[in-house]
């Protein structure tokens, strides 16, 4: 969470506005940011759409100077003074404004001028600094207003805006605003200040609960469209999984839906309230690795007219006790599944004619690395369940560590038993880590081992570790299972298919760093262009939208699958 009350005013110091920043779309293709600084928040949406042309747009030259170094391109200009006709011709899919708006002396004008060259599908995106927060409130009436010390109105502001006038700045210049979200953290300051002022709102007649809200923002974000959205989507997903499936399967491909128009997404675990919807929203329902176990709780999704999906990324005979007795309602009794593999689909569509495949993907990529040429080198061994896997290849893995010597290191991320069973004193062992931490120790290994065994479990398993080794810039020696459908051998990867083939092609891996290097810079290159999020999550939305288009229909067809549910 950004804090604008520690955000430098220096344009080269400016840190990322990460609340900005996750509602630029993913797929833009040209994107125009006014004040760009340094270049810091195109830098970062860069490693989530990289297919995207990022203009920066910044009056300060030693900004503008670090900006070019990476933007694709940086105009030093006056913002109000611009021509943006001349930056991009072909019009522009969003205009970004971080906390600059405020700066400007005709801010209404400029932004009327800019969004003449949105494209059909445009959005404006903007930060702008809230002057009824109640730290500005407090400080007024007090007396104590110090331009000098607020770096909530830093001393360059020439205006202030209130939510109603923020709403009215982007309607006046032909916007459809789509919302304008308060963003701050509360504090018992603030609980304190609410209760003092509830007498004196309730004699002028301030609405208590909404003097609350907007006094409690210290920034809104606002997006605003070229047109109004056709459909408004409530995706609302009941999570089962969080520790490591619901990420990539849920919370990152709502992230990225949650940037067009009209979707709503809501995430919730244990248990999901079905009265979150408006009048005016088409609903859709996910069960994330959790199943309902009565038929009354599907009823109650079909009375409110949610369209029901069932999502799941592993065998589900993994719980046959729980699935056996039923005959897989789970299943049966959704409109539609989603799942990773078609090994996968093609087991579900026993069970449910309506199954899309919807394939892990990465939702940002990571500056390239090249391999290092010095030794020692990091192994990285880091899964849940591999047990079975990784048994007939540590022997062999044992006697290569043995001869390499401290020119071979081992990191092992969560899988104490793995860990034991090496018998380097060259190892480190490394806890179940938040995903963050798991990339950083990702990032630092030069060659990953990837187990799996031929077992009826791993094949309907997907190829998401090579794509994180790919991404991060690791060699993948993988055995065939699942990866073998994905990796190019000796292009992108590595491929064994015996205890001896694993000897013998780490022993590749550690002395011959070109191979390393190609396989590399391939993998890397074959993830940009076929495995990124940014490409592939309106796909998923347009899946959703036809699926809903169809509604009624499908509701029928459940109802004869499953006949308890009338």
């Amino acid at each position: 969470m950004i804090n604008l009350d520690q955000q430098p005013n220096s344009p080269q110091q400016r840190v990322v506005n990460t609340d900005l920043m996750k509602f630029i779309p993913p797929n833009a293709q040209i994107v125009v940011e006014f004040g760009c600084g340094a270049g810091n928040l195109g830098a970062q949406y860069k490693k989530i759409n990289p297919f995207c042309r990022y203009i920066g747009i910044e009056v300060d030259k030693e900004a503008a100077r670090l900006a070019a170094s990476r933007l694709d391109v940086v105009v030093t200009a006056s913002l109000e003074e611009l021509d943006l006709n001349k930056v991009a011709p072909d019009g522009v899919d969003c205009l970004v404004y971080d906390n600059v708006l405020t700066q400007l002396k005709d801010p209404w004008g400029m932004l009327k001028n800019h969004a003449r060259h949105l494209r059909e599908e445009g959005q404006a995106i903007a930060a702008i600094p809230n002057i009824q927060h109640w730290s500005v409130l407090l400080n007024l009436l007090a007396g104590k207003w110090d331009y000098q010390q607020q770096g909530l109105m830093n001393i360059n502001n020439l205006r202030h805006f209130t939510f109603d006038s923020i709403r009215q700045l982007f309607t006046d210049a032909g916007l459809h605003v789509h919302d304008i979200r308060a963003i701050g953290q509360l504090s018992p300051q603030f609980e304190e200040i609410q209760k003092s002022l509830a007498p004196v709102l309730a004699e002028l007649g301030v609405d208590q609960s909404i003097f609350r809200n907007r006094s409690g923002a210290l920034q809104y974000i606002v997006r605003a469209a070229k047109k109004q959205p056709t459909k408004r989507v409530l995706v609302q997903s009941l999570l089962g999984e969080t520790l490591v499936c619901s990420r990539v399967r849920i919370t990152e491909p709502d992230a990225f839906m949650a940037t067009i128009p009209g979707v709503r997404i809501v995430e919730q675990t244990k248990q999901a309230s079905l009265a979150l919807a408006n009048s005016e929203e088409d609903k859709i329902f996910i069960w994330q690795r959790v199943w309902p176990n009565s038929a009354e709780q599907q009823k109650q999704l079909l009375q409110r007219g949610y369209l029901i999906l069932a999502e799941i990324d592993d065998d589900p005979m993994r719980w046959a006790d729980y699935h056996q007795k039923d005959n897989f309602f789970a299943f049966r009794a959704a409109h539609a599944v989603q799942t990773s593999t078609e090994a996968l689909a093609g087991f579900l569509r026993n069970f449910n004619p309506n199954v899309a495949v919807i394939p892990n993907q990465v939702a940002v990529l990571p500056a390239p690395r090249e391999p290092r040429r010095e030794y020692p080198l990091t192994l990285l061994f880091g899964a849940i369940n591999r047990e079975e896997d990784w048994k007939p290849i540590i022997s062999t893995l044992n006697g290569l560590l043995a001869e390499y010597k401290d020119t071979v290191t081992v990191k092992v991320i969560y899988d104490r038993q793995f860990y034991d069973a090496l018998t380097t004193p060259y190892k480190e062992f490394i806890p179940l880590s938040p995903y963050g931490a798991y990339i950083q120790t990702l990032s630092s290994a030069d060659i990953a081992i990837l187990p799996l065994e031929n077992t009826r479990f791993n094949s309907m398993k997907s190829d998401l570790k090579f794509l994180e080794c790919a991404s991060c810039s690791v060699a993948a020696l993988s055995g065939a299972t699942v990866y073998s459908n994905t990796i190019l051998p000796g292009e992108t990867g590595l491929i064994y298919r015996s205890s001896a083939e694993f000897g013998l092609h780490l022993r590749t891996l550690i002395e011959n760093h070109e191979l390393r290097s190609t396989l590399v810079s391939k993998a890397y290159a074959w993830v940009r262009e076929n495995r990124l999020l940014c490409r592939h999550y309106q796909a998923r939305y347009q899946w959703y939208t036809s699926l809903l288009d169809k509604l009624p229909a499908l509701t029928e067809d459940l109802l004869q699958r499953v006949p308890e549910l009338r």
